[in-house]
């Protein structure tokens, strides 16, 4: 026997559980081999509505993330000019802190992350809210029309390394996230000093 829905207002779908619901199939089949019917299934809901909230496998993966780097933009704009590397270490601290039991979820991300080049490439498009929020900071005390050349290859320094480091976090280490990239952010300040 088929069962019907009720006409009337829809099933409310939450974004955060159908992302959880899909890393828990990417890790257990491997992002490949999961499609969007695949999730639309397991989280109880139409492609329709699952395309309405996902445009694809790729922001998934990437969501808590994105609410991640926006936290850290907001952040950013929002604390008192500080120079360089140095100036942002406490903000990336604050900014890469990981919920009380949502570690795994973040290693098992980025673990496709890591893995997967057009996951990476899908959210580097998308951080381009953090590169020029990062540019801006490097670029605090220049003097001069335009974004000069050193803050923009610095910010991209940076958003480089914060994602190797928590990709190699996911994979390899069990201290914190933010002691991982806080340690990455002090080997790109010796370096770009």
């Amino acid at each position: 026997m088929t069962e019907h829905r009720r006409p009337g207002r829809p099933q409310i779908a939450d974004p955060d559980a159908i992302a959880l619901i899909a890393v828990g199939l990417f890790a257990e089949r491997g992002f490949d081999a999961v499609t969007m019917d695949d999730i639309a299934a397991a989280s109880g809901i139409s492609r329709r509505t699952l395309f309405r909230h996902f445009a694809t496998k790729n922001d998934l993966v990437w969501r808590d993330f994105f609410a991640t780097y926006e936290r850290i933009s907001r952040r950013m704009e929002q604390s008192p000019p500080a120079p360089g590397i140095a100036g942002l270490r406490d903000v990336m601290r604050d900014g890469l802190a990981i919920p009380e039991g949502a570690e795994e979820n973040a290693r098992i991300r980025l673990r496709i992350i890591g893995d997967s080049p057009e996951v990476f490439s899908a959210g580097i498009a998308a951080m381009s809210d953090v590169r020029d929020t990062l540019a801006q900071h490097f670029a605090r005390g220049h003097e001069g029309e335009g974004m000069p050349l050193e803050p923009w290859t610095t910010a991209y320094a940076v958003l480089a390394g914060m994602l190797a480091a928590s990709v190699w976090w996911a994979k390899k280490s069990e201290e914190p996230l933010a002691d991982v990239v806080d340690q990455a952010l002090v080997r790109l300040q010796a370096g770009l000093a």
